[in-house]
């Protein structure tokens, strides 16, 4: 065997192992997360605690406080002002700027608390940017001759793949947001990572997908009109939460000393407004299928997407850390249902259809995913039509955003 072909052979088995191993990691570190933030989140949901009913629905509100003064003191003691978040990540591959692997752990542990207060954020964001800082910590641990940016990449599509429970869609996912170029090298370690991480995922009950399955067993090609016509609807949305939550974060950034009374103020405005709108507060994985069903009445779709769009914005703007993937999906499948009811009133039937692709369009513009999110959506729903309709309603809505706003909002304009 002579030196190139032993070189492209023990390069071979770096890549399985490698992919593999932080597979294995990622699929432990996801699930511990979710683990851990769903068994917080139980305590801070009236429904799930052990007081009197008559006390029992401010509990969600003294959750909230507490998780904010958590924060603040976490943030005080690393000498933060804000936390890291998937925008890091891509930077980090894209500028070659690196990952501040102790903020990353820190902005992990801000996103606990912030979803175990009942917070109105995402878990998936943070956890991306979880595996990403995994990822640098092993390229900087292990030297190889394997690129930094494909530790990295693995990383993000194992956190994904093992809390989505989607390892097509982290696959791809890796390569469109984080990457942002299909590369031959990285395929193979990725694609591993990914697969690993969903096995163990799946076969230790260490993280996994909502299940839509069988809500969106109706669609048909009937839809595609109402889609087409509903995507601009979709895009304003995307538009709208995308702009406000940046104004938010750029003039909370720009206080001098970076005071703790945003992060107090929102963490009260949140748990009072949760007392009237509890269906607002937290994950809203509970919510989306209602949506996706038609289960609730118009008034209450309204309240629940403009109070979720309202609590995600202070949230998420003032520092009590989180994702802003979930909100988008919660968003997206609600004016979709919003517009769904609109054309039943019309003598049009959508079932889950316009909820569904509202639900990709929006988290697919704000993310700027459009592939990835499609392939979401099918493995959450196990449809190939679901994919299909998805992809009219995310290809319009990403160009209509792109133009207005930015390809994402991890690449929004710079406050200067």
């Amino acid at each position: 065997m002579d030196a190139k072909t032993k070189s492209v052979f023990l390069d071979s088995i770096l890549y399985v192992v490698v992919g593999a191993t932080i597979g294995s990691v990622m699929a432990l570190a996801a699930g511990s997360f979710l683990y851990v933030a769903e068994f917080l989140s139980a305590f801070s949901d009236p429904s799930e605690n052990l007081i009197s009913d008559q006390w029992s629905r401010f509990v969600p509100l003294v959750f909230m406080v507490v998780a904010a003064c958590l924060i603040l003191v976490l943030r005080r003691t690393l000498g933060l002002k804000r936390f890291h978040s998937p925008g890091e990540t891509i930077a980090a591959v894209q500028s070659e700027r690196p990952i501040d692997i102790k903020a990353g752990l820190a902005s992990t542990l801000a996103a606990l608390i912030s979803v175990g207060g009942g917070a109105s954020v995402g878990q998936y964001g943070p956890l991306m940017h979880f595996g990403g800082t995994v990822g640098a910590a092993v390229a900087k641990t292990i030297k190889t001759r394997i690129p930094r940016e494909i530790w990295i990449s693995c990383g993000v599509a194992g956190a994904i793949a093992a809390g989505f429970g989607v390892p097509l869609a982290a696959i791809v996912f890796s390569h469109e947001v984080v990457l942002r170029r299909f590369s031959v090298s990285a395929i193979t370690p990725i694609s591993i990572c990914a697969i690993t991480a969903a096995i163990l995922s799946d076969q230790f009950n260490f993280g996994g997908r909502p299940y839509f399955d069988g809500l969106v067993d109706d669609l048909t090609i009937e839809f595609l009109p109402l889609i087409i016509l509903s995507a601009p609807v979709f895009a304003i949305t995307a538009v709208v939460f995308m702009s406000l939550l940046g104004k938010t974060m750029d003039k909370v950034d720009q206080l001098a000393n970076a005071p703790a009374w945003p992060l107090m103020l929102a963490a009260l405005f949140c748990g009072v407004v949760g007392l009237w709108v509890p269906g607002a507060l937290g994950l809203g994985l509970d919510v989306i299928p209602d949506f996706l069903t038609n289960n609730l009445p118009i008034a209450a779709v309204v309240i629940l997407v403009i109070t979720k769009l309202v609590l995600t914005i202070a949230c998420v703007g003032t520092g009590i850390h989180g994702g802003i993937y979930l909100p988008s999906l919660f968003m997206g499948a609600g004016v979709g249902s919003l517009l769904g009811k609109l054309a039943a009133t019309m003598g049009m039937a959508s079932g889950a259809g316009l909820s569904l692709a509202g639900m990709a369009a929006v988290a697919a513009a704000v993310f700027g995913a459009p592939i990835s999110t499609v392939l979401i959506i099918f493995e959450f729903t196990r449809s190939y039509e679901a994919a299909l309709l998805s992809i009219v309603a995310v290809t319009i809505c990403t160009l209509i955003s792109h133009q207005l706003y930015a390809p994402s909002f991890f690449d929004r304009p710079s406050k200067d």
